[in-house]
């Protein structure tokens, strides 16, 4: 009887928070593991990269981006334009081949957001032109989702909170002209008194599972890892780590398949920032080294 009424009581408590609106917003089921996300994907390249930015009003910005001696592409040049305020953004880069990325965020209202990515390449590219909108609906305790891609999949998406540090959600899909249909089901988990640890957990219709895990040791120090499952094909796993400095970021990451990356940004001045790069797989042979420069600001 004891543990009946412990358990109605949990219960009564839960279902009064989801009423009075007490709990976080979960975020996007998409972005279900952010915070490991941003430690195990190093911005790695190889070869030489410029990049220059410049802020010419405080609503609109211009970008060049150069990249040389790649052991897998060939010189590129991009040129982009941003412009926005507090409600749009509008954001753009061109290459000479014509390629043209365009990417559009409008708060409509303070719960609805739409989004649309799109990419437009000339025939002869190998690249195919894409189109992605998004629409984003964020309650007190909750995030619904729609999405639409230009080659006929529609996905939904939602997540909830169900306490202040677990929230679960789902989503479906549907390929308009394949008639291919799937889901999955996903989970949110907060440690510490400040969120140190998150844990997640994701399950899909087609038996692929993914499970990561991120540990801020203090405010210098991130640790991050993750597994990836696909029924029957392979398992991936990787191991990530940063170093916040005072005047540099250190990251890297160690994948299964032997592959090593790790990347610096030292911030040499106010602007400015010199890029160091380095991706090594001893089993394959394989070593590729960039450098790079940025500069950007007022």
């Amino acid at each position: 009887a004891t543990r009946i009424r412990h358990d109605v009581v949990a219960a009564t408590t839960m279902l009064r928070r989801l009423l009075s609106g007490d709990l976080p917003n979960p975020g996007r089921l998409e972005e279900l593991k952010r915070e490991a996300q941003g430690i195990l994907t190093p911005d790695v390249f190889d070869g030489s990269r410029f990049e220059f930015n410049k802020q010419l009003t405080q609503k609109f910005a211009l970008n060049h981006s150069i990249q040389m001696g790649s052991s897998v592409m060939p010189p590129s040049y991009e040129f982009g334009a941003n412009v926005g305020d507090d409600h749009v953004l509008l954001a753009s880069r061109i290459d000479p081949a014509g390629r043209l990325t365009g990417r559009v965020h409008a708060q409509l209202t303070d719960a609805l957001t739409a989004k649309m990515h799109a990419q437009v390449a000339p025939q002869s590219a190998q690249t195919p032109s894409s189109l992605k909108l998004d629409l984003d609906y964020k309650g007190n305790s909750f995030m619904a989702g729609v999405t639409y891609m230009g080659n006929g999949l529609i996905a939904a998406n939602y997540m909830q909170s169900l306490t202040p540090s677990l929230s679960v959600g789902g989503e479906g899909f549907h390929h308009i002209h394949k008639h291919i249909n799937g889901g999955g089901i996903a989970a949110r988990y907060t440690m510490g008194t400040k969120g140190e640890s998150v844990a997640t957990a994701k399950a899909g219709s087609f038996g692929n599972v993914e499970l990561s895990y991120q540990r801020k040791v203090s405010d210098k120090v991130g640790l991050a890892t993750e597994l990836q499952y696909f029924h029957g094909q392979a398992c991936t796993f990787g191991l990530g780590y940063e170093f916040r400095l005072r005047q540099a970021t250190f990251k890297g990451l160690i994948q299964s398949d032997t592959s090593c990356l790790a990347t610096l940004e030292e911030r040499v001045s106010p602007g400015v920032a010199l890029l160091l790069s380095a991706q090594l797989n001893h089993k394959r042979k394989d070593y590729k080294f960039g450098v790079g420069l940025s500069i950007g600001g007022p």
